[in-house]
């Protein structure tokens, strides 16, 4: 009798404590939205952990208007036509936002290797993908919290076993359930591994045991009101050291642009002949690459009047509207403001088979929002780390990446811009920022060539195209195009997730 008065006295306790936990999340949770501080909250676990049902009590003190629910499956076929990290990517919050993530990449590589779909050696590749993808965030202000939860073997075979007896919940149990229940040592083995791997200083796992749910839900919430309450003291004390620096760094290494030789301009029958041999070749290729399902990223940078429109426009006068999007490149706008710098151009990443043309593009953080101090010296200097690490998850994946520098000189640039101010037609091209840029000429060309020294990688090189004649520009860049898909066409294809 004194045991079950201690139990219920127990679970009465419990209840109190919950409840008292549950309205300081909800006090922290609306700190944080008020502070602006983006938060992502990883729930992992083995099946039949309770995490819905966890999810689902911590939500009910949440202001609703400050919190999303992303649940990821490995059997969702449209997201298997994007890089893994693309789907995480275009979930993330925005400041003062919190992102659950019910399964997160970690689940889908988890799921991959359980059903053999890649091997143990392969792994260390994506756990690297996806520890990159928090830094990123964190260094950004992301608070990020990452639990696990577990459950005995016999537990779950109980729980598994009770949903299947009720008619209205024996759908929630599978035969793939069932077979990751029999692969429960070797799972729960890869999960302590993957969790020994991906801890990192600001974003450590927590393990829950779930088998009394009350418990659960309290260390659940103490974890993570502590790392909220954390956030929130960090970003007051930030308030108050408003020191960043923008201080220009000149650059001093490897210099490219200066060393560009501008041949002749081309006979104008004979480039109209090569733009018509040209674009026939793209136009077999590019079915090519459909057939195939091989990504295509391409990203036109160059000068103001360049000649990046017409380059483009060539391109794709010998392509199927239906392969490709061109995605113009101006300022941020407010909600893309709201999130870290790189999550606007994930969400334009080509689909397997299709291409996707950056006129501008993910460059401009070293670029202009260096020139003109639009971001800190921090910001733009760890911006390279974080597009090759972009660029090589995508490559990784399959994608080709093709990179131009359209180059041109300082006067090509003044004859375009007055040519350009004379002709009611393209007036509108010439804006009062493109004269304020070319006063800043000596900076930008530091910038740029700091920026390929550091950006030009193996995996996704840059071509720097002479484009004083713009003739020549066009048939350069359909040829190191050409070439690029050709070899693409030749690679094996990858197993994706």
């Amino acid at each position: 009798m004194s045991n079950i008065i201690e139990e219920k006295s127990t679970k009465s306790e419990k209840k109190e404590q919950l409840k008292d936990l549950a309205l300081k999340l909800g006090v922290i949770q609306r700190e944080a939205k008020n502070l602006g501080i983006p938060i992502i909250l990883i729930i992992e676990g083995l099946d039949a952990s309770d995490k819905g049902r966890l999810i689902n009590a911590m939500v009910l003190e949440m202001d609703s208007r400050a919190y999303k629910i992303y649940s990821t499956h490995a059997s969702e076929l449209e997201a298997l036509e994007f890089p893994m990290l693309r789907r995480f990517w275009t979930h993330t919050p925005a400041k003062g936002q919190l992102q659950f993530f019910d399964r997160s990449p970690y689940y889908l590589v988890l799921d991959a290797w359980a059903d053999g779909r890649i091997r143990e050696d392969q792994l260390k590749r994506y756990w690297r993908d996806i520890k990159r993808f928090e830094r990123q965030l964190n260094d950004d202000g992301t608070i990020i919290v990452k639990l696990f939860l577990t459950i005995s073997k016999k537990e779950q075979a109980k729980r598994f076993e009770t949903l299947e007896e009720n008619p209205k919940t024996a759908w929630r149990v599978t035969e793939k359930d069932w077979r990751r229940h029999w692969q429960y040592r070797s799972y729960l083995d890869q999960v302590e591994s993957m969790m020994e791997k991906t801890d990192q200083t600001f974003a450590k796992w927590k393990l829950i045991d779930a088998s009394d749910f009350r418990t659960a839900a309290i260390e659940l919430y103490e974890a993570v009101i502590d790392k909220l309450d954390q956030a929130v003291v960090e970003k007051r004390r930030q308030a108050y050291d408003k020191q960043v620096s923008k201080k220009w760094i000149p650059y001093k290494g490897k210099r490219y642009l200066s060393k560009v030789k501008h041949p002749p301009a081309w006979d104008r029958s004979e480039y109209k002949k090569t733009l018509k041999e040209r674009q026939a070749e793209m136009h077999d290729i590019v079915h090519e690459i459909y057939y195939r399902k091989i990504p295509v990223v391409m990203a036109y940078c160059g000068w103001d009047a360049a000649g990046k429109g017409g380059c483009i426009k060539r391109l794709l006068q010998g392509i199927d509207p239906r392969s490709f999007q061109v995605v113009p490149v101006g300022a941020p706008n407010k909600t893309e403001l709201s999130h870290h710098y790189l999550w606007r151009f994930w969400k334009e990443m080509p689909r397997r088979g299709k291409i996707t043309i950056f006129d501008r593009s993910w460059y401009g953080r070293v670029l202009v929002e260096r020139v003109e101090a639009l971001c800190s010296n921090d910001e733009w200097q760890r911006a390279y780390d974080e597009i090759n690490e972009m660029e090589e998850h995508l490559t990784d994946y399959g994608a080709v990446v093709i990179k131009f520098w359209l180059q041109i000189d300082k006067q090509t640039q003044l004859e375009r811009f007055e040519a350009r101010k004379e002709n009611p037609y393209k007036a509108w091209k010439i804006t009062d920022e493109d004269w304020r840029n070319r006063e800043k000429w000596d900076l930008y060309e530091q910038a740029i060539d700091e920026m390929i020294d550091r950006t030009n990688t193996e995996k996704a090189p840059w071509s720097i195209v002479s484009a004083n004649c713009k003739m020549n520009a066009r048939i350069q860049t359909l040829d190191i195009t050409i070439d690029r898909l050709t070899k693409a066409l030749k690679k094996p294809r990858l197993a994706v997730l």
